[in-house]
């Protein structure tokens, strides 16, 4: 009975397993220090106050200044995708200027229109009652 199983294959491939790269260590201390740093400097103080202050590096100070000074340059445009276009927002904004700059006769003509709008026939602006509940039957050919 030992001659009808097959005889199990020895893998020869080795899998050698990489051990994780470990997480960083951030250093609170120095990243608070940082932060202070960063907001003295958009503040206006000077490199040896910042210095003093914080304890940091002369290198780290001055790679700070560069950064501040860069951003302040080339500030970041937030952009928000889920607002209105800006095409919509410029031809409301057109629209409540051309409005305000009307004349009191164009105000008052607007202001006291009976018309309909176009676009709006047969419709009204008082609720519409509601209608009754109709019950409905629906013939089902299997």
């Amino acid at each position: 009975m030992a001659e009808d199983t097959d005889p199990q294959e020895e893998t020869t491939e080795k899998v050698t397993v990489l051990p994780a790269r470990p997480w960083p260590v951030y250093n609170v201390d120095r990243a608070r220090a940082e932060l202070i740093a960063i907001e003295m400097l958009t503040r206006g103080a000077g490199y040896l106050k910042v210095r003093h202050a914080t304890g940091l590096s002369p290198k780290n100070v001055r790679r700070l200044q560069n950064l501040v000074a860069e951003e302040a340059r080339n500030p970041a445009n937030p952009r928000i995708v889920c607002r209105t276009p800006a095409r919509a927002q410029d031809r409301r904004a057109r629209t409540q200027a051309a409005r305000n700059d009307a004349t009191p006769q164009a105000r008052q003509r607007l202001a006291s229109r009976t018309e309909p709008l176009p676009g709006s026939a047969g419709r009204s602006r008082e609720p519409q009652e509601t209608a009754e509940p109709v019950q409905m039957t629906f013939s089902i050919d299997c």
